[in-house]
């Protein structure tokens, strides 16, 4: 009698799992996919997470202590390299603060004070230390920028951003709006 008891129990968990293990199955296929990138909206998702990449360390300790006149320099430098690589080459590059004020900008442009940090993509870099990317107006240029987060321990102390005109993306680098906007930098 126990042992007949036991097998039914044993029977009616086997059921659960089986159900349990379906239902994680089915809810795992249902998640929202990536879209599949293109071969050139990889390579700019890849040229740009390898500049990001390269960039951050150098400008690391300037942004931290706020030297913004040893950043230019290391732009240049930056332009340079990649330039010479043949790389994907940003129309502008920006060096924001941790409160979301530009200070340094390259190629080196007299620019109106900007406070990015109520800009939605500077939020999420900012707030949840992530990269975000959108389109940027300024003035009657429409720009599209990602930005990362320069971290310090943990610790948001500014951050960069690459701009790119639409007709360099469109043109050169054969990129649609929708296109750029889909790129997840964050995988």
């Amino acid at each position: 009698m126990l042992l007949d008891c036991l097998r039914q129990t044993v029977r009616k968990a086997n059921v659960w799992l089986l159900v349990l293990i379906c239902l994680a199955v089915v809810s795992g296929g249902c998640r929202e996919k990536e879209p599949a990138l293109n071969k050139d909206a990889q390579r700019l998702k890849n040229e740009l997470l390898d500049e990001i990449s390269w960039l951050m360390p150098k400008v690391l300790e300037p942004v931290g202590k706020e030297d913004w006149e040893a950043i230019p320099p290391v732009l240049q430098s930056f332009f340079e390299e990649i330039g010479k690589k043949g790389k994907i080459v940003p129309a502008r590059l920006v060096i924001l603060d941790r409160n979301g004020i530009t200070q340094v900008t390259f190629p080196p442009k007299k620019e109106e004070y900007l406070h990015f940090y109520n800009y939605e993509p500077a939020k999420v870099v900012f707030t949840k230390k992530r990269k975000a990317q959108a389109i940027l107006y300024l003035g009657l240029e429409k720009f599209f920028v990602i930005m990362a987060p320069i971290l310090e321990e943990g610790q948001v102390i500014g951050a960069v951003a690459l701009g790119f005109s639409e007709e360099e993306l469109k043109n050169t680098l054969k990129i649609s709006e929708k296109e750029f906007l889909d790129i997840n930098f964050n995988k």
